[in-house]
């Protein structure tokens, strides 16, 4: 049965949306994680206490989208943190979601310079004391400094959607937990999951539609609708100080690789005093290798 579903929502509904434009977005949201409730009651693999609880997480964010887009920021931002805390039989929301402890052997971050660039430094997260340098991304926001490392080259460049580059390769030297909002049907079809892991699972599906809706219109826009949430988990995790490092996911420009080849990993570095320009202990937790100016097809 856990089987079948799987392969129902791998069909019907997979992961990205697109939409034609950015005030779609929430909307494309609600449809498609009504949809999805709907594929969750027909199989009648839940309790009803279980189905209410799933019910309510695609509310609560739906709320936190609508207070945020009505200026309500500070209300939508107390509602995520509070959400990721939220409990369902002792199990907070955040421990539903996969962890990863084992990264790949080498991440990627790659530069676009009109000089080769060779020093290891220049492959750090954007320096705290030039936070004026940091505009909106996916899971970062305005003037907080994020490290964007991809998991494959091929994705590397198309992220950056250039073909002359310098890039740096990361070999872990640690461990660090990220929070997995990544999903790749054919893989989690060759696990066996206990009731509890299905439910699990299930409940992460509406925050993880949230976070993979795209529009074709907001491309250069300043502010874009489904930047939202990411953005919004983006804060909570750094809130709540816990032992999460980073989130783990999927990138949009890079749909036809191998789903494991598209993953991307956002680390959050740690601010700690004034004049501080980069979180050293992060930095130092990666063996950096520069690569000389390459060209790449895209």
């Amino acid at each position: 049965m856990e089987t079948l579903l799987l392969q129902k929502l791998a069909e019907q509904l997979p992961l990205d949306t697109m939409v034609e434009h950015d005030h779609e977005v929430r909307s494309a949201y609600l449809q498609k994680t009504l949809r999805f409730l709907h594929l969750i009651k027909k199989a009648d693999i839940l309790t009803v206490e279980e189905y209410t609880y799933l019910y309510k997480l695609r509310n609560k964010i739906n709320d936190i989208w609508r207070n945020y887009l009505k200026g309500r920021m500070n209300t939508a931002s107390s509602q995520m943190q509070n959400m990721l805390q939220c409990s369902f039989h002792h199990q907070t929301y955040d421990m539903m979601f996969d962890r990863i402890q084992q990264l790949p052997n080498v991440l990627y971050r790659g530069r676009v310079s009109l000089m080769p660039l060779l020093d290891c430094q220049e492959f750090y997260h954007i320096p705290f004391t030039k936070r004026y340098l940091i505009q909106n991304q996916r899971y970062s926001i305005t003037g907080i400094p994020c490290l964007y490392l991809a998991g494959s080259l091929p994705c590397m460049y198309k992220e950056l959607g250039k073909t002359n580059i310098s890039y740096g390769e990361f070999r872990p030297l640690k461990a660090f937990s990220l929070l997995d909002v990544s999903v790749s049907y054919p893989q989690m079809e060759k696990r066996r999951y206990s009731h509890e892991q299905l439910f699990a699972f299930l409940c992460t599906m509406p925050l993880k539609y949230a976070l993979s809706i795209w529009a074709k219109d907001n491309e250069k826009h300043a502010f874009k609708s489904n930047y939202v949430i990411s953005q919004l988990l983006t804060a909570a995790v750094y809130n709540r100080k816990i032992d999460i490092k980073g989130i783990c996911y999927a990138s949009g420009k890079a749909k036809e690789l191998p789903y494991e080849q598209r993953l991307n990993y956002v680390f959050l570095p740690t601010f700690q005093n004034l004049g501080q320009a980069y979180d050293e202990e992060l930095m130092h937790s990666f063996q950096i290798t520069v690569v000389k100016k390459e060209k790449q097809k895209v």
